[in-house]
């Protein structure tokens, strides 16, 4: 089921940035103590080259060339159901609640369907064009 073999620039990218850049951030530091002769721009090239290590670090941490969602219909469908799932949750610990238990797990079932429907789909959410079931918002009393 997995795309084995199959990367796109994005993973490519976000798994090398971080080893390009220690990579080039050591050799700036190296290159200066063998180039440079001035204490001056040898402090100035260091920083430089602990800097690009530096952003390279963050960027690892912290990557913003990472959305490779193509399955977007099915992606909602499933952030609807963990709702759907606490939205259970509450109407199973609060009393006297079974009708609302039976209707959010009947929307439970709704979304199970949906996401059948949807699994394989390309692109956004309107393409396939089932509806969810409206489900009363839940709220734990007291």
């Amino acid at each position: 089921m997995a795309e084995e073999g199959r990367s796109t620039w994005r993973r490519t990218f976000n798994r090398y940035i971080g080893l390009a850049t220690a990579i080039v951030g050591v050799t700036i530091v190296l290159s200066s103590f063998l180039i440079l002769s001035e204490f001056f721009y040898w402090y100035l090239t260091v920083a430089l080259g602990l800097l690009v290590a530096f952003l390279g670090f963050l960027y690892g941490v912290n990557p913003f060339f990472t959305s490779e969602r193509r399955y977007l219909a099915l992606r909602k469908e499933v952030d609807d159901f963990v709702g759907l799932v606490r939205r259970l949750n509450t109407a199973a610990i609060m009393p006297d609640s079974d009708e609302q238990f039976e209707v959010v797990k009947a929307a439970m079932h709704d979304s199970v369907d949906r996401m059948g429907a949807y699994a394989g789909v390309v692109g956004p959410a309107h393409v396939v064009s089932a509806e969810p079931l409206a489900v009363p918002n839940l709220e734990l009393a007291g």
